[in-house]
């Protein structure tokens, strides 16, 4: 049996946030897109990697792959995603800058992140457990 409806919008939701934190981090000219009253640059970078992360791990929950390994691959995955992120956005087409501790703060997302999913799991568990 295939995924479920539910597992393919999550999946699909999810690859659509990832898009758009790609193009959000690459823009040349990021404060055409927040505007003056933005979060500084480590609070947005921890926001948007603990989207990204509670997607991921909505997607898990949805196609029942939250195990473990999964989640382990899961923010390896991102961490690695979120390393090239960073590394990519100093090319002459972009016109960014790299900062390795905006990359120590997108993996803190990462952990915010997966701990929410694990703590709305681990609820959500008890619950259905008592009836």
């Amino acid at each position: 049996m295939g995924p479920s409806f539910i597992a393919r919008l999550a999946a699909t939701v999810t690859a659509a946030y990832t898009a758009v934190l790609v193009f959000a981090t690459h823009y040349p000219k990021p404060q055409e897109l927040l505007g003056a009253n933005a979060p500084s640059d480590k609070t947005l970078h921890v926001m948007a990697y603990a989207v990204l992360a509670l997607l991921v791990g909505l997607t898990l929950v949805a196609a029942g792959r939250w195990t473990r390994p999964a989640i382990a691959r899961a923010a390896a995955g991102m961490a690695i995603f979120g390393a090239l992120d960073e590394i990519t956005q100093p090319l002459p087409w972009f016109r960014r800058a790299a900062d390795p501790l905006d990359w120590v703060f997108d993996l803190g997302g990462i952990a915010l992140g997966l701990a929410a999913v694990a703590v709305a799991v681990a609820i959500w568990r008890s619950v259905r457990g008592r009836q």
